[in-house]
């Protein structure tokens, strides 16, 4: 899956998610927080 606020990677039991905003400091904003939801429910799944 594609995210636009955040890079996410799963590699055997390990993810690993990295925020992706440098132009606005990495702050958390709606966009952010949907995109951390979808790959923390990716992670659960597993």
């Amino acid at each position: 899956m594609q995210y636009e606020n955040i890079v996410f990677t799963k590699a055997d039991q390990v993810a690993v998610i990295k925020f992706n905003r440098p132009k606005a400091f990495n702050a958390v904003h709606f966009g952010l927080f949907n995109d951390l939801i979808k790959a923390l429910e990716i992670c659960g799944d597993d």
